[in-house]
């Protein structure tokens, strides 16, 4: 597909469907095609307008159909169309992660969704997979990222239990930082999400300058 328009905002930002309600409604929709009220019963912390924007930007994104019935009792479904479906495999990966996650941090089940939410912690764990960074090194590799947005992020994941910090108190004052065990046994889902992520764009038609130069794993079909 040709590309037509470029982006800003990260397409991984967001839990990698770019916000905890746009998941909801994905995964949900696996079961199948849903009315606008039973969306609401089964994510009863989104509210009406939320509900409604997150709904409106899956369907501008291709994942998912809208269809409204003119009838005595107006009557509006949601499914997901084809290719929607193909992220199946990431979806549930996904869910499967934040139960397993969830239960090693003792989080609500979703809280996992606020906890991973924003562009440059994704990021910042995911060059941390290549090993031990100092924050220099981790600011030329997230330019764009300022030294207050990365301190905060880092301070972050470092909370998340999946980054240890290290101050050195030889010779210059050096910080480095490193994953915990935790934080490298995500490293399946978090280098799924980054070939999700591309292979979306490519779909819809997005160019986005990503922040890591090693190749995306081919996505599942």
């Amino acid at each position: 597909m040709t590309r037509h328009k470029k982006t800003e905002l990260c397409p991984i930002g967001g839990v990698g469907v770019g916000g905890k309600w746009k998941f909801w409604i994905w995964y949900h929709l696996l079961s199948g095609t849903k009315r606008f009220g039973e969306l609401q019963r089964l994510i009863p912390q989104a509210s009406r307008q939320m509900l409604t924007i997150q709904l409106r930007e899956l369907e501008q994104m291709g994942f998912l159909h809208r269809q409204a019935y003119m009838q005595r009792v107006p009557k509006v479904e949601y499914s997901l169309t084809e290719l929607g479906w193909r992220l199946e495999p990431v979806l549930r990966q996904m869910y499967a992660w934040g139960q397993w996650y969830g239960d090693q941090m003792g989080l609500e089940f979703d809280g996992w969704l606020v906890s991973l939410g924003g562009r440059w912690k994704f990021w910042i764990w995911y060059h941390l997979f290549s090993g031990t960074k100092r924050f220099s090194e981790l600011q030329r590799l997230l330019p764009l990222a300022s030294r207050q947005t990365l301190t905060m992020q880092l301070r972050e994941l470092e909370r998340m239990g999946v980054l240890d910090r290290q101050a050195s108190m030889q010779g210059p004052p050096m910080v480095a930082y490193s994953l915990t065990e935790l934080g490298q046994k995500s490293e399946p889902v978090l280098r799924q999400m980054f070939a999700w992520g591309r292979w979306c764009c490519e779909q819809i038609g997005v160019e986005f300058d990503w922040p890591v130069c090693d190749k995306a794993e081919e996505l599942v079909r």
